[in-house]
């Protein structure tokens, strides 16, 4: 059962790649507007400290600009899911935020706060926050009756209901928009490189391949950021199975049932 769980992704990447590589030899595609991908990955191969330093980079800004949203968003969330009014005040600033592109107002952050580090980080948490913000809400809310009831009929602190029964309702949640913010991180930090006069990142690789025309580069950097984007999520999912092994959506994946071993 285990096997087959690594198994089944292992089966689809490649075939997708050998799909891909058919698609261009078979119609002839020119190397500038789409390579094979096994040429891309010997590229990857032949340089791989280049991609490994950029790639280093990068994740470090996502997963900062990711820990600062989330700890924003459980904090704003744990505000106003005990003060109802400031929910209704601070929900239109949330949904503008989200449905703004990013796009349109990353410039605007790098004039504002200069070049560097500093507005990737901005960018990266504004585009992560939403997800968390939504999601530990909906957790915090979403707990067991009968648990809380009992927690009141003992006359626990408000301080405790939170400690001992939301947040660990709303971590299935949390950990849910993990995986869509992780996603999110990698866009922002990206996003931020481009327009940050950076010279290190992904981000930047990409923006430099794109001005000189290096299609291998630009596709090298693009493997490098999927790549990165797989791992950051596959140990996300391992802190998961760690953390919430009391949880039924954890508990069966780890203890299948007889039948099916």
């Amino acid at each position: 059962m285990r096997s087959t769980r690594w198994i089944a992704p292992v089966v689809g990447v490649a075939g997708f790649l050998v799909l891909w590589e058919l698609w261009v030899t078979v119609f002839d595609v020119p190397r500038f507007e789409l390579p094979a991908p096994f040429d891309i990955v010997d590229h990857l191969l032949d340089d791989p400290g280049f991609y490994f330093e950029n790639a280093l980079v990068t994740a470090k800004e996502a997963m900062l600009g990711l820990a600062i949203a989330f700890v924003l968003a459980l904090a704003t969330a744990s505000l106003v899911v005990h003060v109802p009014f400031l929910e209704g005040a601070a929900q239109p600033l949330v949904v503008l935020v989200q449905v703004t592109p990013i796009i349109a107002y990353a410039p605007a952050v790098v004039i504002w706060l200069g070049a560097g580090v500093r507005p990737i980080l901005v960018i990266t948490a504004a585009v992560c926050f939403a997800p968390f913000y939504f999601n530990a809400i909906t957790g915090l809310r979403s707990v067991d009756p009968s648990a809380l009831e009992l927690l009141q009929s003992v006359d626990a602190r408000k301080r405790e209901i939170y400690w001992r029964l939301r947040l660990p309702s709303s971590l299935p949640l949390l950990f849910a928009a993990g995986r869509i913010a992780i996603a999110l991180s990698l866009v922002g930090a990206v996003l931020g490189e481009f327009f940050a006069l950076v010279d290190e990142g992904l981000g930047a690789a990409i923006k430099k391949a794109q001005a000189f025309n290096d299609v291998d580069q630009l596709w090298g950097s693009i493997f490098a950021l999927a790549l990165t984007g797989s791992l950051l999520v596959l140990a996300l999912g391992a802190i998961e199975r760690a953390v919430l092994r009391w949880h039924p959506s954890v508990r069966p994946a780890l203890d299948p049932p007889r039948s099916l071993r």
